[in-house]
C-alpha cells in the first residue's frame, strides 16, 4: 500500500497480506479488522470474541505501533462487553464498528516522552505526573567549502543533537498505558484536557469500574390488609382514646393475594484498570413456598408468583421464621405496650401473645394464651387464660373460666370466682376461685370452694374443701387455714316450716278424703255411680220407663251427690298445694345436703406453725362475697373474726371432716 506522512513526519504502519512482507512497525490485520478509506473497522458479523480482539491490540503494541484517531469508548465496548461500559456497539450500515483512523508507528524517541504511572487507592486509580516535555532530534548540518573554482560547495555533514519542546499525544498515551497494563477505565477526556491545557501535576488518568450490585429476590405487598392501623381509636362521643389503636389485627377473606415474589436482579461486572473483570456478588434467591404458612396457598400465573389466603382469618407474620399465615386466632408477636399495641379489646375467639404485656396495659378477650411475661391486666369473658411464663405484679380476671400459670406468679391478683386456677409457683398472690390447684404457694391469700396445694407456706387459706400435701410457716408467719362450714340455721328453719306446711296440708287432705269415703260407702251411691260410668262408656242404654226411674233415683241421691261434688272441688287445690310444698321441701333438703356435703380439711405433713379453724358462712353464697383481692389479707387474718380452733401445731398430720347436725323438728 502507498505510504503517506502524518503530522510528525512518520510513516504509517501498514497492513499487508503475510508475515514475511511486514516491515518494522507494521501489523498484520486479522480477518475481522477491516481497513477502509476512513479508518479501521471491526466486522461484527464474523462473531469474534473479546479475547481475539485483545490479542490483536497486544500485537499492535508489540509491533511498536498505536491506534491513531482511536475511539477508545468503542474499543472498550468490544473488549469488555459484560461490564457497565459494555453498551451495544454502534454499527454502521454494514455491521462494522469503527475503532480508529488507522495505525501509526510509535517512534522510540516518542515513547521516551512518557513516564511511569502510579497506582493509588488500592490500585483503584491510576495517576500520571504531567510535565512539559522536550524531544531530542539528531540533525545533519552541512559543512561548506570552496572548490577549485572558488565556488562554495557542501563538503560534508555533521550530526547535531537538538532539543525542542513538544507535547504528548492522546493516542500514544493510551498505547503507553496499555503497555504498562492499564487497559480499562481510561479517562480519555481527562488525558486530552491535561495535554491541551499543559497542566503540570498529577492527574487521575484511569479508574477502576466498580461492579453494580444486583438485587436480592424479595416480596411486595399485594393488599393493604397487611398494614395495621396503629392510630388512636376514636370513641363514639368523638374523643380520642390514646390507650387503644384502631385496627391492630386486620382480617382478610379467602382468596386475597397477600404477597408477590419480586425476582432477583443480577448485577453488572466491574473491571480493574488491568482489564480483569470484577464479578458482583450473586443476588440471593428463595422459593416462595418457604414463606407460605398455614392458611395460605401458592398461586402461579402469568403475572407472577403469589401467596394468597386459603381461608378467612387473621394475618400472622412470624418475623423469626419469615412465614406469613392466615389463622383463625389472633397472634401477636410484638408484645402489648403503649408503643406497640396500646390496650387491646379483642373481637376474636382466641388470642395468642408471644411478647411481654407491660404494666398498666389491659388485654380483654376470650381464650387467651401468653408465651412471655405478663405485667399488666388480663380480662377474659370466659374460656381459658394460659400463661406459659411469669405473672409479675399483674391482674387476671376470668370470673367463669380457667386460669393456668405454667411458671411463676408473684405479687399479683387472680380473680376467677366461678372458675378454676392452676399455678406452678405462687408468691404473694391474692386469689379467688371456685377450685384452686397450686404446686407451691408462699405468702398467698386464697379463697376457694376447693383448694388443693402441694406445699403451702405462710398462706391464709379459706375454703370448704382443703387438701394440702405440706403446710408450714415462712419468715415467722404461720399458715392459717379456715374451713368454711355452712350455717344451716336459716335453711333448717325453712325446711321445718316447709315440713310443717306439708303436715298441715296432709291432715286437711286426709280429713277431706275421710268425708268423701263416708258418702262413697253408701250402697245406693255406689250403684248410681257405677251406672253413670256404664252409660258414659256406652255399655248401658236406658228405656223410656228406665229414664223415669233414673230421674227419681237422681232426686233421691241429690244431697249425697252434691256433697261429693263439693268435696272434689275442695280437694283438688289442696292436693296441688300439697305437691308444691313437698317439692319445696325436697329442694330445701337437697340444698342442705349440697351445702353440708364434702366439707373437710386434710394436711399430710405439718412442718411449721399451722392453725386450722372452723368458721360459719352463709350457704349458697360465694365465700367472702364482695371481698376484693386487695382486702383479702386483712379479712382472712383478722383476729376478731377467728372461729373455732380445730388444730394448732408445728408437726404431725391433720385430717378432719365435718358432719352436719341432723334436722330436728
Amino acid at each position: 500500500m502507498s505510504a503517506h506522512q502524518d503530522g510528525t513526519g512518520t510513516s504509517p504502519a501498514a497492513a499487508v497480506g503475510n508475515l514475511t512482507d511486514l516491515e518494522p512497525g507494521e501489523v498484520l490485520l486479522p480477518s475481522f479488522v477491516v481497513e477502509q478509506a476512513d479508518g479501521l473497522y471491526v466486522d461484527l458479523e464474523q462473531r469474534i470474541d473479546a479475547a481475539e480482539l485483545l490479542r490483536f491490540v497486544d500485537r499492535v503494541a508489540i509491533a511498536g505501533s498505536f491506534f491513531a484517531g482511536l475511539d477508545y469508548a468503542a474499543l472498550s465496548r468490544l473488549l469488555y462487553p459484560v461490564t457497565p461500559t459494555g453498551a451495544p456497539a454502534v454499527r454502521n450500515e454494514t455491521g462494522r464498528v469503527r475503532i480508529a483512523a488507522g495505525l501509526r508507528r510509535f517512534l522510540p524517541e516518542r515513547q521516551m516522552l512518557y513516564k511511569e504511572v502510579r497506582l493509588t487507592g488500592r490500585d483503584a486509580h491510576v495517576e500520571y505526573l504531567f510535565e512539559p516535555v522536550r524531544i531530542e532530534r539528531v540533525v545533519q548540518r552541512p559543512l561548506y567549502g570552496v572548490d577549485a573554482g572558488g565556488a562554495t560547495v557542501v563538503t560534508g555533514f555533521e550530526e547535531i543533537r537538538q532539543s525542542e519542546a513538544t507535547s504528548l499525544d492522546v493516542d500514544e498515551f493510551v498505547m503507553i498505558l496499555w503497555v504498562r497494563n492499564v487497559r480499562a477505565g481510561i479517562d480519555v477526556a481527562a488525558v486530552r484536557a491535561a495535554i491541551a491545557t499543559g497542566v503540570t501535576g498529577r492527574v487521575v488518568v484511569a479508574r477502576r469500574v466498580a461492579p453494580k450490585v444486583g438485587a436480592d429476590a424479595t416480596v411486595s405487598e399485594e393488599t393493604a390488609a397487611l398494614h395495621r392501623d396503629d392510630s388512636p381509636a376514636i370513641l363514639p362521643n368523638g374523643r380520642i382514646d390514646l390507650r387503644h389503636f384502631k385496627n391492630r389485627f386486620p382480617q382478610v377473606a379467602a382468596g386475597t393475594r397477600l404477597l408477590k415474589k419480586v425476582p432477583r436482579r443480577f448485577g453488572e461486572c466491574g473491571i480493574e484498570v488491568s482489564g480483569t473483570l470484577i464479578e458482583p456478588p450473586a443476588p440471593r434467591d428463595f422459593e416462595i413456598e418457604t414463606l407460605a404458612g398455614p392458611g395460605t396457598r401458592i398461586e402461579r400465573t402469568g403475572e407472577g408468583e403469589f401467596i394468597a389466603a386459603a381461608r378467612d382469618g387473621f394475618v400472622d407474620i412470624d418475623m423469626q421464621s419469615q412465614m406469613i399465615s392466615v389463622t383463625e386466632k389472633i397472634i401477636n408477636r410484638a408484645g402489648v405496650s403503649i408503643r406497640t399495641t396500646g390496650d387491646l379489646t379483642l373481637s376474636g375467639d382466641e388470642f395468642e401473645e408471644h411478647g411481654e404485656v407491660q404494666e398498666r396495659r389491659v388485654v380483654q378477650g376470650l381464650h387467651m394464651s401468653f408465651h412471655a411475661d405478663v405485667f399488666g391486666r388480663i380480662v377474659s369473658r370466659g374460656g381459658q387464660v394460659h400463661l406459659h411464663a411469669t405473672l409479675a405484679g399483674g391482674h387476671i380476671e376470668n370470673p367463669q373460666g380457667r386460669v393456668v400459670v405454667d411458671g411463676r406468679a408473684t405479687s399479683s391478683i387472680i380473680d376467677a370466682a366461678g372458675g378454676e386456677v392452676a399455678i406452678n409457683l405462687a408468691e404473694s398472690v391474692s386469689l379467688i376461685a371456685r377450685q384452686v390447684n397450686i404446686k407451691q404457694a408462699v405468702a398467698c391469700d386464697i379463697v376457694a370452694d376447693e383448694a388443693m396445694i402441694d406445699e403451702a407456706l405462710a398462706c391464709a387459706i379459706a375454703a370448704r374443701r382443703i387438701q394440702l400435701g405440706q403446710a408450714g410457716s415462712h419468715r415467722h408467719v404461720e399458715t392459717l387455714i379456715t374451713v368454711c362450714v355452712p350455717d344451716l340455721s336459716a335453711i333448717d328453719r325453712r325446711c321445718l316450716a316447709a315440713a310443717r306446711a306439708v303436715q298441715v296440708l296432709e291432715q286437711r287432705v286426709a280429713t277431706q278424703q275421710k268425708h268423701k269415703e263416708k258418702w262413697l260407702g253408701m250402697p245406693e251411691v255406689q250403684s248410681y255411680l257405677a251406672a253413670v260410668e256404664h252409660m258414659r262408656a256406652g255399655v248401658l242404654t236406658l228405656t223410656a220407663a228406665q229414664e223415669v226411674q233414673w230421674q227419681q233415683a237422681t232426686q233421691k241421691l241429690a244431697r249425697p251427690l252434691a256433697e261429693l261434688r263439693t268435696l272434689d272441688d275442695e280437694l283438688a287445690p289442696l292436693l296441688a298445694r300439697l305437691a308444691r310444698r313437698r317439692e319445696e321441701l325436697a329442694a330445701l333438703e337437697q340444698e342442705r345436703a349440697l351445702a353440708a356435703g364434702g366439707i373437710s380439711c386434710r394436711i399430710e405433713n405439718v412442718s411449721g406453725e399451722v392453725t386450722v379453724q372452723m368458721r360459719l358462712v352463709e350457704p349458697g353464697i360465694p365465700l367472702f362475697h364482695g371481698l376484693t383481692a386487695q382486702d383479702m389479707k386483712q379479712k382472712l387474718r383478722d383476729p376478731r373474726a377467728r372461729g373455732e380452733r380445730l388444730f394448732s401445731g408445728s408437726s404431725g398430720r391433720f385430717e378432719w371432716a365435718w358432719t352436719p347436725p341432723p334436722l330436728v323438728a
